[in-house]
């Protein structure tokens, strides 16, 4: 424990470690804010927002029929007002919400009408995947193709019962779940970090004194395992939490975590059915397992270098070869590779956001599940790699 202690020092107390972080969560602020202010029509018209606001008094909370009802008598008549663009483009025009016919019936269709018509439909879509799926079920159980009979049972399974009764905002999480920036943020503190967890004892041949001591071999490599663990879960449920912060103060989740994880517009065949709130919790759990798996390998690639540079080249050129791949596959049919891939546990909406399975052993497993087995599995076969990888003459007490 004091081992590991000292070896946690070493990562987090660094001037440059810790001036890095904060320079870093400013920008990533930065960045959330300008991800924002690019995407929301609200950000950039005062006016817009002004009647956004006032209408969302009226219609957010639970779906009734009167909510909808009143919001299309407002929207229809703008529809056909505007349909053949031979409407008054007038900023002034009398009754209207915002001044301008086409400015109204634009606001109403973003905010209002296409977010709530798809929330209302959310259950007869659902109730219509399960129909499919269960004579799916049945036709590959006639034909004595097991996998396929188990899969789309469990595909009825997942989508029983699926509905969104209320309407809330959720711009904000479509943003939030779909921001990668900041893996970027972690993987440079990562990297800077671990590539010199032991080349700073080769450079100043530390190593060669620390095989003398009692506690010189596998304690100490274990320390430096177990110290940089905590930093790469410390830092990357930093970001996250900076994260939705961030989205939350620019772009305000407060309302919607209580919906469903499907309501968010990028994540209607989502393979799970949590709250959004208690999603993005899950996501930064498996982001930060993502990056715990990625750092025990180049914590691999650093124990065997004499200098920091080498390991921080092999580190960032192995998760550029994770990320291209993720790239490549990450939205393709191949759960597989998906599977495979850390990467998709760090950018883990490649397995949460589609319902997909992999077939293990005639079992369809979703791609999530065994996501995130795999990339622990590496994890753990990087870190043996690192505690054992050192030669046969380490051991428990140096030299024997």
């Amino acid at each position: 424990m004091r081992l590991m202690g000292f070896e946690l020092k070493k990562l987090f107390l660094r001037p440059s470690v810790l001036i890095a972080l904060a320079a870093f969560t400013v920008f990533d602020f930065v960045k959330i804010d300008a991800a924002v202010e690019s995407v929301s029509y609200l950000r950039e018209d005062a006016v817009w927002e002004r009647v956004y606001r006032e209408q969302y008094e009226t219609y957010s909370g639970e779906i009734t029929l009167d909510k909808i009802n009143a919001l299309l008598e407002i929207y229809r008549p703008l529809e056909a007002a505007v349909h053949d663009l031979t409407a008054t483009t007038r900023t002034d025009v009398e009754g209207t919400l915002t001044g301008n016919l086409y400015s109204d019936r634009n606001l109403l269709e973003r905010y209002f009408v296409d977010p709530m018509e798809r929330f209302y439909t959310a259950r007869a879509d659902a109730a219509e995947v399960v129909r499919a799926a269960r004579e799916n079920a049945r036709f590959y159980e006639s034909l004595g193709n097991a996998y396929e009979a188990r899969k789309n049972a469990a595909t009825a399974r997942l989508y029983q019962g699926r509905r969104v009764t209320e309407f809330y905002y959720t711009e904000g999480y479509k943003l939030y779940l779909n921001y990668d920036f900041s893996t970027v943020l972690v993987l440079l503190l990562a990297l800077y970090a671990l590539s010199q967890t032991f080349t700073r004892d080769s450079e100043c041949r530390m190593t060669e004194l620390m095989l003398t001591s009692p506690g010189g071999g596998i304690p100490t490599v274990f320390a430096k395992i177990a110290a940089a663990s905590a930093y790469l879960l410390a830092v990357s449920l930093w970001f996250s939490a900076v994260d939705f912060a961030g989205f939350d103060a620019f772009s305000d989740l407060t309302d919607a975590g209580g919906l469903p994880v499907y309501a968010a517009e990028t994540f209607e065949e989502a393979s799970v059915n949590s709250s959004l709130f208690a999603y993005s919790a899950v996501s930064a759990l498996s982001r930060a397992l993502g990056f715990w798996s990625l750092g025990m390998v180049f914590l691999a690639l650093a124990r065997v270098g004499r200098h920091a540079l080498p390991p921080f080249a092999l580190g960032a050129g192995v998760f550029l070869a994770c990320t291209l791949a993720g790239v490549r596959w990450g939205y393709s049919s191949h759960g597989l590779l998906k599977v495979l891939n850390p990467y998709s546990a760090v950018v883990n909406r490649l397995l949460f956001g589609k319902t997909e399975f992999v077939n293990i052993l005639g079992v369809p497993v979703l791609t999530w599940r065994a996501g995130l087995v795999c990339t622990a599995l590496h994890g753990i076969a990087a870190a043996l790699a690192v505690l054992f990888g050192g030669g046969s003459k380490l051991r428990k007490g140096g030299f024997r």
